[in-house]
């Protein structure tokens, strides 16, 4: 398998920050809805910073991926004679990168404008942006948990949308990103 892209199927950078993000990223919903339903205190505040960790390296692996993306482009269509939904499944591959991106960067930014450093696994502190200030945390709080609620549908339809490439057209669309085509 190539590392890099080309017109007709991903290479493997392509398909590992995929499927790397896919996992932290459910990783990290799980954690959050965990966050939502425990009482304040030290194992709280301990799975708070494994949150945050996870999302500063969901930030920066998404960061790659959209240099990568700019840089490689997308692969050709499986279908070329479907240009709607090849213009549609284009735009909504941008608005997830999008999405993923503005999720880990409002939830640095509420974090950061609570009381403590933001720690990236204790081994260093990201730099401190904005003074704390109650009200800006709960806004991009807010911006973050409903950007959050934004992502599902849209990563469900991206899901409904594979398997449907797979199980009903029967093409390759699916297995571009398993490295298969």
């Amino acid at each position: 398998m190539k590392i890099t892209d080309n017109s007709h199927q991903f290479g493997l950078v392509s398909i590992l920050l995929h499927w790397i993000l896919a996992v932290l990223i459910i990783g990290l919903f799980v954690i959050g809805n965990i966050l939502e339903d425990m009482p304040r205190g030290p194992d709280k505040g301990q799975l708070m910073g494994l949150h945050q960790s996870i999302g500063m390296l969901v930030l920066a692996l998404v960061l790659l991926r959209l240099i990568w993306r700019l840089r490689q482009g997308f692969p050709s269509p499986v279908n070329p004679d479907a240009k709607r939904l090849n213009h549609i499944a284009k735009l909504w591959h941008w608005a997830l990168l999008v999405i993923i991106l503005a999720i880990p960067v409002t939830g640095y930014l509420s974090a950061d404008a609570g009381p403590r450093a933001v720690a990236f696994f204790s081994w260093f502190n990201w730099p401190d942006l904005i003074e704390p200030a109650r009200d800006l945390r709960k806004q991009f709080g807010g911006l973050h948990g409903a950007l959050n609620k934004i992502m599902i549908p849209l990563v469900l339809i991206h899901i409904l949308a594979a398997f449907k490439h797979h199980f009903w057209d029967r093409d390759t669309t699916l297995k571009r990103m398993l490295g298969k085509s």
